[in-house]
């Protein structure tokens, strides 16, 4: 009886332990990620396929899934604000391999920015719809009250517009936001600087090096 007290005991002393717990979440992203205005992502390959989708034909190459999934999830703790510089290491590429891999990236992750773009101009569109269909049942319901409708008909018209209202409120504060922010993260990925490195050393770029990537993702604008 005294050991069951005492692991119930132990358990709700873990409990309030983890409710107050806290990390310096920004100093983890910061030394993990971030130095002189970039953000590295170091990854390890062992061969080309590793990058590269060994179902690709050539000419139609695609970004290996794993790999995706390794940036992505890391680029996930960058800030957007943050241009991310892809360390490569692990194997010494071909000049040929280089480009069709720079490129396999570019391409994967402008299609993603691509896709974002089509859902904020669907969301345009619904918003502009919503908005349309509000005016018109608005205008319903002025006319109800100004002919006397039947009260369940004015209730269930003003029903009609406060979902509306609500909906719409809901496209442009939440959804649009949430589609903006998906949309920013999408370019920083579509403006990715590749970096090769047979040996991972934690060695920032130079001056020159930033300013290229700067100019970059400005040429992109």
């Amino acid at each position: 009886m005294l050991r069951k007290r005492s692991k119930r005991y132990r358990l709700e002393k873990n409990k309030k332990s983890f409710r107050k717990m806290k990390i310096d979440y920004y100093r983890y992203v910061k030394d993990f990620y971030l130095e002189d205005g970039l953000a590295y992502i170091s990854c390890n390959v062992n061969d080309y396929n590793d990058i590269i989708d060994p179902y690709s034909v050539e000419g139609y190459e695609w970004l290996n899934e794993s790999f995706a999934r390794f940036v992505e999830s890391n680029a996930e703790y960058i800030p957007v604000e943050y241009p991310i510089v892809l360390e490569i290491c692990g194997k010494n590429f071909s000049d040929q391999q280089k480009e069709i891999i720079n490129e396999t990236i570019h391409d994967y992750y402008e299609l993603k920015l691509g896709d974002k773009q089509i859902d904020l101009q669907n969301n345009k569109i619904q918003i502009l719809t919503f908005l349309a269909i509000g005016v018109i049942a608005t205008l319903i319901m002025i006319a109800a009250q100004m002919w006397k409708a039947d009260s369940f008909v004015n209730d269930m018209i003003v029903i009609l517009v406060w979902f509306f209202i609500w909906e719409l409120c809901g496209m442009i504060f939440f959804d649009r936001n949430d589609l903006k922010e998906e949309k920013m993260a999408a370019a920083q990925l579509a403006s990715i600087t590749v970096r090769y490195k047979v040996h991972f050393t934690d060695t920032a770029l130079t001056e020159k090096e930033k300013e290229q990537i700067y100019e970059s993702i400005e040429g992109q604008l």
